[in-house]
C-alpha cells in the first residue's frame, strides 16, 4: 500500500467495532484503487461521523441524508463478503 492517502484513510476504518471495522476495510482494501475522487471525498466524510451514525447506516439499514452518502453505504455493503 503505497497510496500514503489510502494508508491514513485504513488507519480511522479502526473504529472500535468490529463489525464497522471489517466493512470499513473490507472497502478500502477492495474498492479504493478504482474509486473516483467523488466517492473517495465521501468515504473520508463517512469516516468523521460518530460511530452510532455509521452503526445505524452499515448495520442497522438506516439510510444516510444525502443520495452520495447512500450509494456509497450500498457500494460498502456489497463489499462486505
Amino acid at each position: 500500500m503505497s497510496d500514503p492517502r489510502r494508508a491514513r484513510l485504513r488507519w480511522r476504518c479502526r473504529r472500535g467495532m468490529k463489525e464497522l471495522d471489517v466493512l470499513l476495510v473490507r472497502w478500502i482494501e477492495s474498492a479504493w484503487a478504482e474509486a473516483g475522487e467523488n466517492r473517495r471525498l465521501a468515504f473520508e466524510w463517512l469516516l468523521e461521523q460518530p460511530d452510532p451514525d455509521l452503526a445505524d447506516w452499515l448495520i442497522g439499514g438506516v439510510r444516510p441524508p444525502g443520495a452520495d452518502q447512500a450509494a456509497l453505504i450500498d457500494d460498502i455493503l456489497r463489499h462486505r463478503d
